[in-house]
C-alpha cells in the first residue's frame, strides 16, 4: 500500500510543478498582452486623430467647393440638411389653445398637447407658427457626412 502512496505522491508533485510552470507562463503572457494592448491602444488613438483630421480637411474642401456634395470613385462627402428642431412649452400651448378654442390638446389625467397634429397643421399652413404661443423652431446646421465605397 505504501508503494502505491508514493506513486500518488510523485504524480501529485509532478502535477503541482506543471501547474506552477503553467501559471508562470500565464502571468508572462498576460504581461505581454498588457504591453501589446497598450501599444495597440496608442496606435488606435493615433489613427482616430488622423481620421478626425482628414474629416476636417474634407469639410473644408466641401465648403470651399461651393457644392453640397462631392462624389468620387472612392466615395462621397456631403452636407445633409437637418430638420428644424421644435421646442414646445406645453403650458403656453394649452393656454393658447384654450384662448383660441383650438383642438391641439386633450385631458387624460392632465392636459396633454397633441404636438404631432399641431406641428403638421403648422407645416401645412392651416395655422401660422407666429400665432401659436409656446413653440420655438430652431433651424439646424447641415450635418457633415461621408461614405466610403468598398468596391473600388
Amino acid at each position: 500500500m505504501e508503494g502505491n502512496l508514493q506513486i500518488y505522491k510523485n504524480d501529485v508533485e509532478a502535477n503541482l510543478k506543471n501547474i506552477k510552470e503553467y501559471k508562470l507562463d500565464i502571468l508572462t503572457l498576460q504581461r505581454q498582452n498588457e504591453n501589446f494592448c497598450k501599444k495597440n491602444n496608442e496606435e488606435i488613438e493615433r489613427l482616430i486623430k488622423r481620421v478626425i483630421d482628414l474629416e476636417q480637411k474634407m469639410k473644408i474642401n466641401l465648403k470651399g467647393s461651393g457644392e453640397s456634395k462631392i462624389d468620387t470613385p472612392a466615395g462621397l462627402c456631403n452636407f445633409k440638411k437637418m430638420p428644424d428642431k421644435w421646442e414646445y412649452v406645453d403650458s403656453d400651448i394649452i393656454t393658447w389653445c384654450k384662448h383660441k378654442k383650438m383642438p391641439y390638446y386633450h385631458t387624460v389625467t392632465e392636459e396633454i398637447v397633441d404636438r404631432l397634429k399641431l406641428k403638421n397643421d403648422i407645416l401645412e399652413g392651416k395655422i401660422k407658427l407666429t400665432e401659436v404661443l409656446g413653440i420655438t423652431v430652431i433651424p439646424q446646421d447641415p450635418k457633415f457626412h461621408y461614405k466610403i465605397k468598398y468596391d473600388i
